[in-house]
Formats: C-alpha cells, sequence, structure tokens
C-alpha cells in the first residue's frame, strides 16, 4: 500500500529548482524597487508624457538591437554564469546612479542610460533563466514550476519591491537604488550553487548537424524554426499585438495615476501592489484552472478579461475601483504569461530554446517600444486615450487569432502527453 502511494505521488520540483526560484525572487525583488522608483524619477525630473514614456521605450531598447544575438549565446553559455553576471552588473551600474542622484546631477537622460544598460542585462537574465529552468524540473510540472516562478516574482517585486521603492524614494531618492543593488548581489550569491549539468546547454548545432561556429548562423537558424513554423509564428504575432495593447496604457502609467487619478508618489508603489495581489492570485489558481478548463479555454478566456479591464480600469470612478481593476489585469496576465510559457517550452526544441525564445521575445519588445512611444503621444491627447485603444487592441488582437491559439495548446497537450508516456515507460 505504501509503495502505491509513492507511485502515485506527483514528482516534486526538487532543490535545485527552489535554488533557483530563491535566486530569482531576490533579483525580482530588485527589479521592483528599479521599476518603481526610475518612472517616478523621470515624473519628478519632467512631467512631459513623451519623455517620461521614453524611459518606458530605453526599457525595451536592448531587446531590439541585441536580443537574437542573446539568445544565440545563451544557447552557448554556462546559463547559471549568465544569470550571476547579469545581477552583478545591474548591482554596480545602480551604485553608480545612487552617487549620481546624491550628488544632485541626474537628468532623464541619466535615468536612459541606466535603464539601458540595466535592461539590456535583464534580457540575458529573462533569456538565460527561461532556457534553464526547463532542465530543472520534470517536463509534467512546467506549468506548476512557471507558476511558481511567476508567484514568487509577484510577491517580491510587486509586493515587496514596488512598495518599498515608493516608500524609500520619500526619505532619499539614492537609498532605493542602493537597497536594489544589495538585493541583485544576493540573487548572484544563491545561484552560483546551480548544478553545472543543467546550467550547460547542448552543443549548438546547424541543420547539417555539424559544431555552429557563427553567431550569425545561430541567431538564423532560431529565426527560421520559428518562420517555417507558422502556427508557432502567428502566436509570436499576437503576443507582441497584446504586448503592443497593453503597453500603450502602462508607458504612462504614472502620469495617469497621478494627474487622472490623483495618487500621491508615496502611494505609487501601493497603488501597484494591487496588480500584485491579483498577479498572485494568477499564479496560485493557473494549474488549477487548466486543469480545468484546458490552455486554449484558459488563454481565451484570460487575454479577453486582459483586454476589457484595461478599458474598465480608466473608466472607473476613482482609484480605488481602477485598483480593483488593475488587480483583475494581472490575474489574466499572470495566466496567460505562464501558460504560453509552458507552451513554448514544451513545443522548442531544447538545442534551440535560448534562440527561439529571444526571437519570440524580441517580437514582444520591439512592440512595447513602439507602445511606449504612440502611449506617450495618445496621452497628451487625453490620459484616458491610451488604456482605451490598448485595450481594443488586446481584444482585437485575441479575437482574430483564437485558431492559432487552439493549434498551440494542442501542440503543448500533446508534447506533454509524450513526455508522461516516455517517463511511464522508463519507470
Amino acid at each position: 500500500m505504501a509503495t502505491k502511494k509513492r507511485q502515485r505521488r506527483s514528482p516534486a520540483l526538487g532543490w535545485d529548482f527552489t535554488r533557483f526560484w530563491i535566486g530569482s525572487m531576490s533579483s525580482n525583488a530588485a527589479d521592483g524597487i528599479m521599476v518603481t522608483v526610475l518612472p517616478l524619477m523621470a515624473a519628478m525630473l519632467t512631467n512631459d508624457p513623451v519623455l517620461v514614456a521614453g524611459l518606458a521605450f530605453v526599457r525595451f531598447l536592448p531587446w531590439l538591437l541585441f536580443g537574437l544575438f542573446i539568445g544565440a549565446l545563451v544557447d552557448r553559455m554556462d546559463r547559471g554564469r549568465v544569470l550571476i553576471a547579469a545581477n552583478l552588473v545591474r548591482a554596480a551600474v545602480l551604485i553608480a546612479l545612487a552617487v549620481v542622484v546624491a550628488s544632485g546631477n541626474a537628468t532623464i537622460y541619466t535615468l536612459y542610460a541606466a535603464m539601458f544598460v540595466i535592461m539590456s542585462c535583464e534580457a540575458f537574465y529573462d533569456i538565460g533563466g527561461r532556457a534553464l529552468m526547463p532542465e530543472l524540473v520534470d517536463k509534467r510540472l512546467l506549468d506548476k514550476a512557471n507558476s511558481r516562478v511567476v508567484g514568487g516574482r509577484v510577491v517580491m517585486e510587486d509586493f515587496g519591491g514596488a512598495p518599498l521603492g515608493g516608500l524609500l524614494i520619500v526619505v532619499a531618492a539614492a537609498l532605493p537604488l542602493a537597497v536594489n543593488a544589495g538585493a541583485y548581489v544576493l540573487g548572484a550569491l544563491i545561484l552560483a550553487g546551480l548544478p553545472l549539468a543543467a546550467r550547460r546547454p547542448g552543443k549548438t548545432t546547424s541543420s547539417a548537424g555539424e559544431e555552429t561556429v557563427s553567431i550569425l548562423a545561430s541567431v538564423r537558424e532560431g529565426a527560421v524554426f520559428i518562420w517555417r513554423e507558422r502556427p508557432l509564428r502567428n502566436m509570436v504575432v499576437h503576443g507582441s499585438l497584446v504586448s503592443l495593447g497593453f503597453m500603450i496604457q502602462s508607458a504612462v502609467l504614472v502620469l495617469i495615476l497621478r494627474v487622472h487619478f490623483g495618487v500621491p508618489e508615496a502611494l505609487y508603489g501601493v497603488f501597484i501592489s494591487s496588480a500584485a495581489a491579483g498577479a498572485l492570485l494568477g499564479a496560485l489558481v493557473v494549474s488549477r484552472t487548466v486543469a480545468a478548463l484546458g490552455r486554449f479555454r484558459t488563454e481565451a478566456v484570460a487575454y479577453t478579461v486582459m483586454g476589457a479591464g484595461c478599458i474598465a480600469f480608466i473608466l472607473s470612478p476613482n482609484a480605488y475601483v481602477a485598483g480593483f481593476f488593475w488587480a483583475l489585469i494581472a490575474v489574466a496576465m499572470t495566466v496567460s504569461n505562464t501558460v504560453i510559457t509552458g507552451i513554448a517550452q514544451l513545443v522548442i526544441p531544447p538545442e534551440l530554446r535560448g534562440r527561439v525564445l529571444s526571437s519570440i521575445q524580441i517580437f514582444a519588445m520591439s512592440m512595447n517600444a513602439v507602445g511606449a512611444l504612440i502611449g506617450g503621444l495618445l496621452g497628451r491627447l487625453d490620459m484616458r486615450v491610451p488604456s482605451l485603444v490598448g485595450g481594443a487592441v488586446v481584444i482585437a488582437a485575441t479575437i482574430f487569432f483564437l485558431p492559432t491559439l487552439r493549434t498551440m495548446t494542442a501542440r503543448a497537450d500533446a508534447a506533454e502527453a509524450r513526455d508522461r508516456e516516455e517517463t511511464r515507460v522508463e519507470a
């Protein structure tokens, strides 16, 4: 009887994943401080929506410039070292920025420069982490592992880092930057213990099976894989349009809250924490939701709720109601992102994972950059327009690409079933 119970027990995520998760949460806390404090500093330096939105544009610029090459490099390098180096460089930049801010010499362009370097490192960290994580857990547990990562990010970034950054900046502008740097260093130290066998990817090979020596050839192989797989290509287009719609709104969020809803600077991070509550709820329910509805219905509902939530958010009569809808958007976004990440990890071959994921990410980040500029321009017309336009884009894209979502979720389900059968046979 005891033996049968042990056989029925779901495989655990394991200590290797736990170490990765804890190290990532430390980095997430630093991210939460950074994405809260830098926009607040920008709003203190200028009230021009375009200049404030420019910080969001710079945030995604590294993906446009280096994203494809980052994926190729991640497929060749020790992914653990990539994560550690990314954290240490970000810490160094933030310490330098804290010194500049404390001396009173910071400008909006100083923030642009710091954001560019930090997000260049973030690109390496994000792709490296996504490529590494499937090697740390049983493939049957990818949805659970991804939801755990998302939940940890929400708790540390939105519940912890965001409100802490908003409160610390009231004490001293440079203080949250110093705390931010320390969290990145802590994350690097924790990640140093990841197992070498999982950190090191297999050889990067060409279609002919020979070891590839050219980075450009590696980049091309990842891009060609997406181009030839039409459902995957359409999924990338859909995700990019969703990113465009949401960024049109969020690029000027700090001004929407200050000007339209009257939220004071000290409470900006607290308001953002309403999204943390929603995202945490989404991370907790995503596995059960997928089990009950299936991947396709889960994705269709989540994207629709996200778009409708953007419109309801800006039509709210006050900041409290707006906070509710901001949390609802976060629930839908967390569920959709968790599921779509698992789909990509299941259908992309391991040896191409870094390159293909970076290609997917660069399309989304490109549209984020475009959305930031559009949001700034629309914000000059009226602070309600970015949210209305952004929500409409998300809904329209989801309706148009519903067949693609159905096809890709079916592929992921089939890949998961094959892995389950292989595991059963090996057992």
